[in-house]
């Protein structure tokens, strides 16, 4: 009862002290589009994923998606980062992109000045990762992920909550995709199709699952994600989204003895690990599993008491709708771009 009181306190309180956030964000979007805030176009297609929350969406597998599409379909990708809150010159953002899409990426938190490195480089279309709140440059396509599990943090913004901006920004998406649709009820992934239809009926919706695709192990070696099933495992992460992490590796039969959920973007420095290397031997654990976007900013594990084992996902698609939107895509960047192909 007391957990419920709190929570109903924290959502009223969130929501009055957050509004003013939310409010100057829809100003800000207004002011672009009448033109009082300048953005700038670039000579080739560029394709906006974003999202309207703080991380947890699955940015960087869809990047990795359309990165082998539009591979596959004879253009030359690259990606767009801003490396947020990089150390020592490094993004754990950029790291991961370059590992799951095997593309180049560019960080310059300046979009427009890095689109035009990327050009010059031999780019004919440019992917901006979280680039959704980034109006300074144009873009072609905006592709918007909503996460089923909690897709639009009950209204409460930055920097109490996790939104970003009014659902009203919709207005200037052009697909949205409802990630890890897997893990809500049909009733209410129905339900939140039809929240956002019923005020954007512009927009196509589809739905994308987060599929577990391998794991690495501790040497590097690459293992069947059935291989946690039944293993002692130490969990911990520093996502957008952990319980949907703890929730996979659940669903994999992994036996979680203890799970660890740090702020999104954590730094694992000494102290960090050692409350990690501490957690596994209370809990007698026989390895620690993370993911890919905590892997990367590990680089000593040498101080780690268990083999380090790592989850990798990636976004998967209905086949029927895969098609459709592989055709939306590819359609509008041939009407906006048609020398470009």
């Amino acid at each position: 009862m007391l957990k419920r009181v709190l929570l109903a306190v924290w959502f009223i309180v969130g929501k009055v002290l957050s509004s003013p956030y939310g409010f100057f964000m829809r100003l800000r979007r207004c002011a672009y589009k009448k033109g009082f805030l300048k953005s700038r176009s670039v000579d080739v297609p560029v394709i906006c994923v974003g999202n309207l929350t703080m991380g947890g969406t699955g940015k960087t597998p869809m990047v990795a998606w359309l990165v082998k599409h539009l591979t596959a379909g004879g253009y030359k990708p690259v990606v767009l980062t801003r490396g947020y809150k990089a150390i020592g010159g490094k993004s754990d953002e950029a790291e991961l992109l370059k590992r799951f899409s095997d593309a180049n990426v560019v960080v310059n938190p300046d979009r427009y000045s890095g689109a035009q490195a990327a050009i010059k480089n031999g780019a004919n279309v440019l992917i901006m990762d979280d680039g959704f709140q980034h109006l300074k440059l144009k873009r072609d396509l905006n592709i918007v992920l909503i996460d089923a599990t909690n897709p639009f943090n009950w209204g409460v913004y930055l920097p109490i909550g996790k939104l970003r901006e009014p659902i009203s920004a919709l207005q200037d998406a052009h697909i949205v995709i409802i990630t890890r649709s897997n893990e809500v009820s049909s009733g209410n992934l129905q339900l939140l199709r039809d929240t956002i239809s019923s005020r954007f009926a512009h927009l196509p919706i589809y739905t994308a699952d987060h599929k577990p695709l391998r794991i690495i192990d501790e040497k590097g070696q690459q293992l069947s994600p059935q291989a946690i099933n039944g293993k002692r495992v130490c969990a911990f992460c520093g996502i957008g989204n952990a319980d949907s992490f703890f929730r996979l590796l659940d669903r994999l039969g992994a036996r979680v003895s203890v799970k660890l959920r740090f702020r999104d973007h954590v730094h694992y420095n000494p102290a960090v690990l050692e409350r990690i290397s501490n957690a596994s031997r209370s809990a007698d654990a026989e390895l620690l599993i993370t993911t890919s976007k905590d892997r990367v900013k590990i680089e000593d594990v040498s101080s780690l008491p268990l083999p380090l084992w790592t989850l990798e996902v990636e976004i998967e698609f209905d086949q029927n709708d895969e098609e459709r939107l592989l055709d939306d895509i590819f359609k509008l960047i041939k009407d906006k771009h048609p020398r470009q192909h």
